[in-house]
């Protein structure tokens, strides 16, 4: 399939330069990637709809909140993966991704970032840091956890705080295996409020070290949830600290 992309440099002197007020030709930095039949692009209409919704629902305001901007991003991965329906090599084509950030998205990005003065970081867009990409990122956290068997296969996307799906999830090559890591999900978050995680801090980044550990030595894609959230508990039962 052909689809459009744009590379990090190309997309990084475009944000430059509109914001040092003189934007370069976007059309001409926009390449074509892949063989056969075009992408159809209409699912981008769809999705800037959704997320202008989401957008005025919040407000100007709404990401000052750590509580808002949570929401935003568990309603916004939900849409952006609903609507972004394109074959895995697309999907594995971070290229694709920045240039979904960078040529349909850009306001979504700033608006989520605070609309700093000077422009939000360009790792936010997935310049120098590509599994920063909002679109990206957001798709991932609603992948990750997706319930197949569940009437709302999205509903998990409501549980768990950003840092959780940064730093315990994306972040660690357990996640792999989605039912590990929607186990881990519901073991941290069983209530589903985000602000009522099971362990502290401290506890969570200790029960993550020994489950990394144990993936060294086990085989998670083979294990049901129910296995997994047993795995999960043994692991966690065996803390030096309580929990």
């Amino acid at each position: 399939m052909r689809y459009p992309v744009i590379t990090t440099t190309d997309a990084s002197a475009y944000l430059l330069s509109k914001r040092a007020g003189s934007p370069l030709d976007l059309e001409r930095l926009v390449k074509t990637r892949g063989e056969g039949s075009e992408l159809d692009q209409a699912f981008i209409g769809h999705l800037l709809t959704d997320l202008a919704s989401l957008k005025a629902k919040f407000g100007m305001d709404g990401m000052k909140s750590q509580r808002n901007a949570n929401q935003f991003e568990a309603e916004a991965a939900r849409a952006i993966h609903e609507r972004i329906q394109v074959p895995a090599e697309v999907l594995g084509d971070p290229d694709f991704w920045l240039w979904m950030a960078v040529v349909h998205f850009t306001d979504i990005v700033e608006w989520r970032y605070g609309n700093p003065t000077s422009g939000t970081g360009l790792a936010n867009y997935g310049i120098g840091a590509r599994s920063e990409n909002l679109m990206y990122r957001l798709w991932l956290r609603a992948d990750l956890v997706l319930d197949e068997k569940a009437k709302d296969r999205y509903h998990l996307c409501q549980r768990g705080q950003i840092d959780f799906y940064r730093s315990h999830l994306f972040r660690q090559g357990y996640a792999n295996a989605r039912t590990f890591a929607r186990a881990l999900l519901r073991f941290q978050y069983p209530h589903g409020d985000a602000a009522a995680p099971h362990l502290k801090v401290d506890q969570i980044r200790e029960l993550v070290k020994r489950l990394r550990r144990l993936r060294a030595n086990l085989f998670l894609e083979i294990l049901d949830e129910q296995d997994c959230q047993k795995c999960i508990e043994d692991e966690a039962s065996r803390m030096s600290v309580a929990v």
